[in-house]
């Protein structure tokens, strides 16, 4: 048996997952991080359940250099999150993330929430 096998996934229940408005002039890094088609795709793997930068890797067959670069840029905007951690195979604690909101407008009018 692995130490992977033997360890449990922790998962915070507690992350605020409501909706989000953003103004359109205010936030630059939300519509620049969104831009690049790789982010888009690791929103889209990890919207379907929380998932390591290696598992996010492996699953688009990109390095795993690309997703943590994307993951930063994710977070910084705050569209994902660590929200628990896991086990390597090797013993070692990685992150898993999540989507921090369930959704995002853009404001045109300039007024966020």
């Amino acid at each position: 048996m692995t130490v992977e096998q033997l360890s449990p996934v922790r998962i915070d229940e507690e992350v605020d997952r409501r909706h989000r408005t953003v103004a359109l002039d205010e936030d630059d890094a939300l519509l620049d991080v969104l831009s690049s088609r790789t982010a888009r795709e690791v929103v889209a793997v990890v919207r379907e359940s929380p998932a390591t930068a290696s598992a996010i890797a492996e699953e688009l067959d990109v390095s795993i250099q690309a997703v943590t670069y994307h993951l930063d840029r994710l977070e910084s905007a705050d569209v994902l999150a660590p929200v628990g951690t896991k086990y390597s195979q090797k013993g070692r604690e990685m992150s898993l993330y999540s989507l921090s909101t369930g959704s995002v407008t853009v404001s045109l009018s300039g007024e966020g929430m």
